[in-house]
């Protein structure tokens, strides 16, 4: 498949079975419980709303690509090798440094033709948690887009087999597959992408001000800091969609900036999300200039600015936007100072990893299916070929169901509230369903 950079303005389709495995956790020291704190507790209906914030103590690794020490060094010394690129001028590293958190610290970074790319490039942290990959989501996987700046023309321009070529004659390589793999040990496209997505997994952004808040720190943030998180959660309706440990849904919206880009329309092939993008996480974002998918936007205050005055009126405009024309000056600068809260305090040491099996999930038997508050009514599901899932949509925004597999295809279109789709299945097996606008939105379905 040839792939376009995620910079381009005409981005392909990707039409491969997402990978929803089951996860293996793996506990990291950096996301270890925050010691209690002897100052002041929280008062309960804070420590209440702060709960959905609370930062995960272990890091998720699929069944299919399972954490090891030695998968993890091998990703690394890829992540950083020019030999990945064309001419061997460039890296991952190119754009995502360690330096500049992750990314690159400019709006859009230059091609290799000497032009601008089309998008921002975004940080490599946190990764482990996505959904879908690249600002339109076109990738399913980390595996998948860690291949898609490699072959993609204008950021390093090297095919798979000149990649693989490339590192077999670099003789440190050899023992390096063969740790990270013994019961695969050769360099293919599939060992180079699973050995890089292990170690963007590895990349978890630090703790900060705000976590120490939500551990029961009362003096960890300043008073401007608490007043601008009600801001955010609270008039501004910023948790909308920057929402979580994460400051995202991991969904895609139009915020209505002047751009001709599609965005997950063009991905998806659904009009009503044309100039929709991934929602960024707020994590380490007062370091993370310039903003918007675009770079379009310097300051957070400009950021904000968009969002009272700025945004472009169209049909494509996501119902989660936020209206936010009454905020005073004052709410903007508590809120600005509560984004200020999210960069981390010095990186904590991740060198003490210990994996643990993730719990089983109940199955249901039920043929109806609800959305609502962007989920499903049920996680998992076990049916009988031939028999066909309903699912209604009972929420305040549109749906896109989507099923890739090799016995079925499935694509709802924009599913409005109050419409149903029914989904057939007519061979056995196992399927995810997922919502192409909403991807946190995930069911499995066993058929028998």
């Amino acid at each position: 498949m040839h792939y376009v950079s995620d910079h381009a303005q005409l981005p392909c389709r990707v039409t491969e079975k997402p990978m929803r495995p089951l996860a293996v956790l793996i506990l990291l020291t950096a996301l270890a419980p925050l010691p209690a704190s002897a100052g002041k507790p929280l008062d309960r209906a804070t420590a209440s709303v702060l709960a959905d914030f609370v930062r995960p103590t272990t890091v998720p690794y699929p069944d299919s690509n399972p954490y090891s020490k030695a998968k993890v060094e091998l990703g690394r010394k890829l992540f950083f090798d020019t030999a990945l690129s064309g001419d061997g001028t460039r890296s991952c590293a190119t754009c995502h440094a360690p330096v500049s958190g992750w990314q690159d610290g400019v709006a859009r970074h230059q091609a290799l033709d000497g032009t601008m790319l089309g998008r921002r490039t975004p940080s490599a942290q946190d990764g482990a948690w996505g959904e879908l990959f690249f600002w339109d989501g076109r990738a399913a996987s980390l595996e998948e887009q860690a291949l898609g700046p490699v072959q993609s023309v204008l950021e390093m321009n090297q095919t798979l087999d000149g990649m693989v070529r490339t590192l077999e004659a670099k003789p440190e390589y050899s023992g390096l597959f063969a740790g990270a793999f013994p019961e695969n040990p050769k360099i293919t496209p599939d060992t180079v992408a699973k050995a890089i997505a292990t170690f963007e997994r590895s990349l978890v952004s630090g703790i900060t001000p705000f976590d120490r808040w939500v551990a029961g720190d009362d003096k960890a943030i300043s008073r401007e800091a608490k007043r601008g998180f009600d801001v955010f959660t609270g008039q501004a309706g910023c948790v909308s969609c920057h929402s979580g440990w994460q400051f995202t849904d991991h969904a895609f919206h139009d915020i209505g900036l002047p751009s001709d880009d599609l965005g997950r329309g063009a991905i998806i092939k659904v009009p009503e999300l044309n100039h929709a993008f991934k929602t960024p996480t707020l994590r380490n974002v007062a370091d993370r200039a310039p903003y918007m998918h675009d770079g379009s936007i310097d300051t957070l205050e400009g950021v904000v600015e968009h969002y009272r005055s700025g945004i472009v009126q169209r049909p494509t405009l996501s119902p989660d936007l936020p209206r936010i024309d009454a905020l005073s000056d004052r709410d903007i600068k508590d809120l600005v100072a509560f984004l200020h809260s999210l960069s981390p305090d010095p990186a904590t040491a991740a060198d003490s990893l210990t994996a643990s099996a993730p719990s089983a999930t109940d199955a249901s038997d039920t043929l109806t299916i609800v959305q609502k508050n962007k989920q499903f009514s049920e996680r998992h599901v076990h049916i009988s070929a031939g028999q066909a899932l309903t699912i209604e949509n009972h929420d305040t925004r549109a749906h896109n169901i989507q099923v890739f597999s090799e016995n079925l295809e499935f694509n709802s279109g924009y599913q409005e509230p109050g419409e149903h789709v029914s989904l057939p299945f007519t061979q056995a097996g196992t399927y995810h369903v997922f919502c192409g606008i909403h991807p946190k939105m995930k069911l499995q379905v066993d058929v028998k």
